[in-house]
């Protein structure tokens, strides 16, 4: 039986439309290229942030002098713009109802995420709909060190509750992150899916499906009843 839930935040929970585009328009705006996409040395960086190997506002510099920005104006306003954007959350509909009502159920809410961010800094972004308290557990990448697809990362959420992986659900939309929930016998759930991520136990198409839990259980107790107790 499901007795926890877990969450990624980013593209789960809210999405940031605006930060690309603000960027891009200061970079420009500036006399400078625009970004790449894909860009492998950004993409790079950003996840030794995620993983505690620099601090966001380090992340920022160094993402600065990679786009060649170089007057120390531009990289103040340009840092400047970057805090800002990461913080202009957009939550997805029914995000607040959704677990208000899973909790109401006595499921267990849990975020694993591969963030830059404090804990307490999401918390205020949190706070801004109410789901501040909504939380049984929390894994925060930079202070782990560790960053999805680690298996450690997901039992650092679990572990604190008492919740073996068979009885969680993680819900996710990065093919690595949900392949990393599987190998430990999570059940997936995809929401808001990248391009390559195709496959999961259960797909939501919106974030209110996921109160739609009867087949996630029965298909959990399912299969529990067939394997042996950890």
């Amino acid at each position: 039986m499901i007795h926890a839930i877990l969450f990624d935040a980013g593209d789960i929970l809210y999405s940031k439309p605006s930060r690309q585009q603000a960027f891009d328009t200061f970079l420009l705006s500036r006399g400078y290229a625009a970004s790449k996409d894909p860009d492998p040395i950004a993409k790079e960086m950003r996840l030794k942030a995620h993983a505690g190997q620099m601090t966001e506002l380090e992340f920022f510099e160094r993402l600065m002098a990679h786009h060649g920005v170089n007057h120390p104006k531009d990289v103040e306003d340009g840092i400047e713009l970057l805090h800002a954007e990461q913080r202009k959350v957009i939550f997805f509909d029914g995000v607040a109802d959704t677990l208000f009502e899973l909790k109401r159920q006595g499921f267990k809410l849990g975020i694993v995420t591969n963030t830059y961010n404090s804990r307490q800094e999401k918390y205020k972004w949190f706070a801004a709909l109410g789901i501040d308290q909504v939380w049984d557990t929390y894994a925060n990448s930079c202070d782990l060190k560790i960053i999805k697809p680690d298996p450690a990362i997901y039992m650092a959420a679990l572990d604190p509750i008492g919740v073996h992986p068979q009885n969680a659900a993680f819900v996710g939309h990065a093919k690595k992150e949900l392949d990393g929930a599987k190998a430990l016998d999570i059940t997936t759930i995809r929401f808001n899916p990248d391009p390559d991520c195709l496959e999961a136990d259960f797909t939501a198409n919106s974030f209110r499906d996921i109160l739609d839990l009867s087949c996630i259980v029965e298909s959990a107790n399912t299969m529990s009843a067939n394997k042996p107790s950890i």
